[in-house]
């Protein structure tokens, strides 16, 4: 759902929500006509579903209700769906059959209609596909960072194997084939490994919605212009301090931020500067810097800045995670920023969806966001925060490891779920069978039947639901509640006794 956000996608949510507010829409979408209307057309003849050919139809279709009545009263439903979908998108009739031809809208308006076979309409809503695939493309990088959630580059504590380069492409080409629509890498350092130009390009033809999350170190103007050419949707350069002194000690090589920042300003040289967030993971060491950051983002021109939750697993240890109450308190600044400038910040820590309902709920303010993909006022994205939800791992969200193993999240590094690799073969069959049988996401979609396991009492499980990387980090049990939030402050404390001697 960032798609529309981060390139423009022109539509009004308020529509949107306006419509989903309507809880007939939800009977009607899980009803079993629906469903049986939907699987149907989801079979597949000659490369099309049926509903991409009832779709074609539509655009042309002249004819008027009593005389489709007449001859063919099947179209009566979907052609209502289609037209609502025309409104809420601003798309004129005969321009909807262009709009799904786009590899982006295809995928997500198919992993829709499968979602709602498989699982119904729910808040949050758990995709029959993932929305999205994190590939940590390599362990390889050219830095030493002590914060490194995948252990990688030369500090590693484990020897570390990689599929190689032909089964990395073959990765790619079987993950086109599904309905997956946004593809991220990550690693390591993604631009350290000769095969990324190769796999990139199989995601460009393919068109997949891509992002890329690198040091920035590597991006030169040849870079940045070869970068360009394969016509990423954004980039997430890590920028960890406001200095050279705290970025540098971060990353664990003297001249990292220079290095960093140069390669944000030849992104921008090239015309990409709507397109760069700074990617900024907020510990106990470099909290003090957060609005230096945004102070950053703003002289730099770029798109946003993307506060990441810091988890410790990897290379990270517990000590430098915040309290809940220090993330609350920077909470406040986030949300100052949106209240002021819309859109220019996000966070993966999901219980910033919390604060802002909060903020909403006290008449404070009208600024949400959906998950860490977009933001705008409540009053528009309500009911799509909901749907989105805060963390999504296992419900629109898996992660890809360099040897080929899945993961719930890229912060579960260690917690292998299945592989994409199996027997020999790669295939994405092994991938989506993972996805809707793995008993490990079928217990942490459970969560949401557990509302006492939370403090909130799972008032805002829709919006926020905890982080989950952070509950395996603390207690390997999906079960427990998120330390990190100010509503679990009890067990927040038994953990720092137990685990870091401090009472």
């Amino acid at each position: 759902m960032g798609l529309w956000n981060l390139n423009g996608f022109t539509f009004n949510p308020a529509d949107l929500t306006d419509f989903l507010k309507k809880k007939s829409v939800y009977r009607f979408l899980n009803s079993d006509f629906t469903k049986r209307f939907l699987k149907k057309y989801l079979e597949t003849e000659n490369g099309f579903t049926g509903l991409e050919r009832l779709i074609q139809k539509y655009g042309s279709d002249e004819r008027g209700f009593s005389k489709r009545l007449l001859e063919d009263r099947e179209t009566l439903i979907p052609y209502i769906i289609f037209e609502y979908v025309c409104k809420i998108f601003k798309i004129d009739k005969k321009n909807l059959a262009d709009c799904i031809r786009d590899p982006k809208i295809r995928k997500s308006v198919l992993n829709v209609a499968e979602t709602i076979v498989e699982f119904g309409v729910q808040e949050p809503l758990i995709f029959a596909q993932p929305l999205m695939i994190v590939w940590n493309i390599t362990y390889g990088c050219n830095l030493r960072c002590k914060h490194c959630y995948q252990d990688a580059g030369i500090l590693s504590r484990t020897k570390f194997t990689e599929l190689n380069r032909d089964e990395k492409i073959m990765v790619m080409e079987e993950i086109v084939k599904t309905n997956i629509p946004t593809f991220a890498f990550a690693g390591g350092e993604p631009l350290i490994d000769p095969v990324f130009w190769d796999v990139a390009k199989i995601g460009k033809d393919a068109g997949l919605y891509m992002s890329i999350n690198t040091n920035g170190t590597l991006i030169t103007e040849k870079i940045a212009e070869k970068l360009k050419e394969i016509g990423f949707a954004y980039y997430g350069v890590s920028i960890d301090g406001a200095s050279p002194e705290t970025h540098d000690d971060f990353r664990g090589v003297k001249g990292a931020f220079e290095k960093a920042l140069n390669g944000i300003k030849n992104l921008i040289r090239v015309g990409e500067a709507n397109k760069v967030c700074i990617s900024f993971t907020v510990t106990r060491e470099n909290k003090d810097d957060i609005e230096k950051i945004i102070r950053l983002r703003d002289e730099l021109g770029i798109r946003k800045v993307v506060f990441y939750n810091y988890i410790p697993c990897g290379r990270a240890g517990i000590e430098n995670d915040l309290s809940p109450f220090e993330r609350e308190s920077i909470f406040e600044i986030f949300y100052n920023d949106l209240k002021e400038k819309n859109n220019s910040l996000l966070s993966t820590a999901p219980q910033f969806g919390r604060y802002c309902r909060q903020m909403y709920e006290s008449h404070l303010g009208d600024c949400t966001v959906i998950g860490h993909f977009s933001s705008s006022a409540i009053t528009q994205l309500d009911n799509l925060a909901e749907l989105i939800g805060g963390c999504g791992a296992s419900r629109a969200y898996l992660a890809l490891q360099p040897d080929g193993s899945i993961t719930p999240c890229v912060f579960m590094p260690d917690l292998k779920i299945g592989n994409i690799k199996k027997e020999g073969i790669i295939s994405y069959e092994n991938l989506l069978n993972t996805w809707r049988h793995s008993g490990v996401l079928n217990r942490i979609r459970d969560r949401r039947f557990h509302p006492n396991h939370t403090g909130c009492n799972g008032k805002y499980f829709s919006v926020c639901g905890g982080c989950v990387a952070r509950i395996y980090a603390y207690t390997r049990d999906f079960a427990s509640c998120d330390p990190g939030c100010i509503y679990n402050c009890t067990q927040y404390e038994k953990i720092k006794s137990e685990v870091l001697g401090v009472v």
